[in-house]
């Protein structure tokens, strides 16, 4: 033991390996990935998130520029995947509630 708070590893850790990059550089290009796919996958979700925000000039930009991005992602099909999943999760929503009124 060099001083009071370090200890020595009961297991031989391994040195870094060559051409393995940092963990802090693979998160972020991990966050970055995922933030681009949902951006562009889930535009829908987004309109929707800026609509429910506080009314203001800053608000209605940001909603017209997400009511333009919705529209750009449609045109490739990029939403298609959200949309079939937000019908299905919907029409069982519905019968659940039906279910509960009678």
């Amino acid at each position: 033991m060099r001083d009071h708070h370090e200890f020595d590893s009961p297991v031989d850790l391994p040195g870094a390996e060559p051409g393995v990059g940092a963990p802090l550089r693979w998160t972020t290009i991990t966050i970055l990935t995922a933030s681009l796919f949902l951006l562009a996958t889930n535009a829908a979700t987004l309109r929707e998130w800026v609509e429910e925000q506080t009314p203001g000039p800053r608000q209605a930009q940001l909603a017209a520029l997400a009511v333009r991005w919705e529209a750009a992602t449609s045109v490739l099909g990029l939403g298609t995947p959200r949309a079939a999943l937000h019908r299905q999760w919907k029409a069982v929503q519905a019968a659940r509630f039906s279910e509960d009124q009678r």
